[in-house]
């Protein structure tokens, strides 16, 4: 790896647990927030009248993460994946899901240039929010793809 190489958002992988085979075209919304109490304005006072004033985190949001990825006729993971995580029979039905809950971890990799590792993030608690697919038209040139909304309970940089 060069000296303080700069990393290309075009050299990426995306996995989830049991799904590694997905031709992905595009991720972003990557995000975390730490929340913070006390820190905008003075909560209380000491001896003296003097004001005080502390930062404490008080809680994390996690960011949705939109994946997008070009369809095979091999693959419907992510349909699957998304069916399998909501409730059975719609979301009128009112009944649980076929998977019980479960997420799944996952993993994106950016490459330097040489096609080793450069960066990588690990996620946990992962859960597809929403699903939907690329616009249908008649002399189309573009790909079909699935676009997919994902929750996650953690993400950290590991490398």
């Amino acid at each position: 790896m060069a000296k303080e190489e700069i990393l290309a958002t075009s050299k990426f992988y995306l996995e989830f647990d049991g799904i590694t085979e997905l031709i992905t075209k595009k991720v972003s919304g990557l995000s975390i927030k730490l929340e913070a109490a006390g820190d905008m304005k003075s909560f209380g006072v000491r001896k003296e009248a003097a004001s005080f004033m502390q930062a404490t985190v008080s809680g994390v949001t996690s960011g949705v993460m939109t994946v997008e990825f070009v369809a095979t006729v091999e693959d419907q993971s992510m349909h699957d994946w998304y069916r399998s995580s909501h409730s059975i029979g719609g979301p009128l039905a009112g009944k649980g899901s076929t998977d019980k809950g479960a997420r799944k971890s996952a993993s994106l990799t950016v490459f330097n240039q040489a096609g080793e590792e450069g960066a990588r993030w690990n996620f946990t608690g992962v859960f597809p929010k929403s699903y939907k697919t690329s616009k249908m038209e008649p002399g189309a040139t573009e790909l079909f793809t699935e676009k997919v909304e994902f929750v996650f309970e953690t993400c950290h940089r590991v490398k």
